[in-house]
């Protein structure tokens, strides 16, 4: 039996906004910046997107700094503030996606509680979230590296989380993302709903609904609102 759905989470990256720079670029510049040239780009760029991938609290100067050790090269002393231009620069070239303030919009209006469950460096996805604007419609944000969470999707804490925040089961939660196994099977295994923003295959594979855009998903999410 499939419940009606009282609550909703989304991812950030990807589902409702998307980096509308060159991360290639952005690497690039950071490395500069860092004056890490020493460092190959590629071995930079891979480097810092694992840390960027780590669990835990973390920032953006965490990682950087981390990188930086990890390529055997010191930090400059005014690393903090490099960090928070970096932070500032990324917040700058996050767009959203088409129809996303519309969709949340509605769903604020029609008093439907609704929850950010993001994952990265805190600092980071807090000021894509400031530069959006879409802080206001979510009654919780959940993002990785905050310490008072600690925990990447796909688990299960982060979605624990959450649902303490919206006062809402499991099982009339549901959570859009676009990435199958971090977003849909961290979701699923919590004992949520969730729809697939994509690749259809994959959503059939993990037995979920998909949406092809922000529009397609409004359609899914007027059916399972009324229940």
């Amino acid at each position: 039996m499939t419940h009606a759905i009282k609550a909703v989470c989304f991812d950030l990256d990807g589902t409702l906004a998307r980096y509308g720079g060159g991360f290639r670029a952005y690497m690039a510049l950071l490395r500069h910046e860092l004056m890490a040239d020493g460092c190959e780009l590629d071995r930079f760029a891979a480097t810092l997107e694992e840390e960027i991938g780590r669990d835990g609290p973390l920032t953006l100067e965490t990682a950087l700094r981390r990188t930086l050790a990890r390529c055997e090269m010191r930090p400059p002393s005014d690393l903090r503030e490099l960090a928070r231009g970096a932070v500032r620069s990324y917040a700058d070239d996050v767009r959203p996606l088409p129809g996303a303030a519309a969709l949340l919009d509605r769903l604020s209006g029609a008093g439907v509680p609704t929850a950010l469950v993001s994952n990265g460096p805190v600092d980071l996805q807090r000021a894509a979230l400031a530069r959006l604007g879409f802080e206001r419609h979510f009654r919780a944000v959940l993002v990785s590296g905050d310490p008072d969470v600690g925990a990447r999707k796909p688990a299960q804490r982060i979605f624990s989380l959450a649902c303490t925040g919206l006062e809402s089961l499991p099982a009339e939660t549901l959570m859009v993302g676009d990435t199958p196994d971090g977003d849909i099977g961290g979701a699923l295994a919590y004992g949520m709903q969730a729809v697939l923003l994509g690749d259809a295959g994959e959503a059939e594979r993990l037995g979920v609904p998909a949406a092809a855009d922000l529009a397609e998903l409004e359609v899914v999410l007027q059916e399972r609102l009324g229940g």
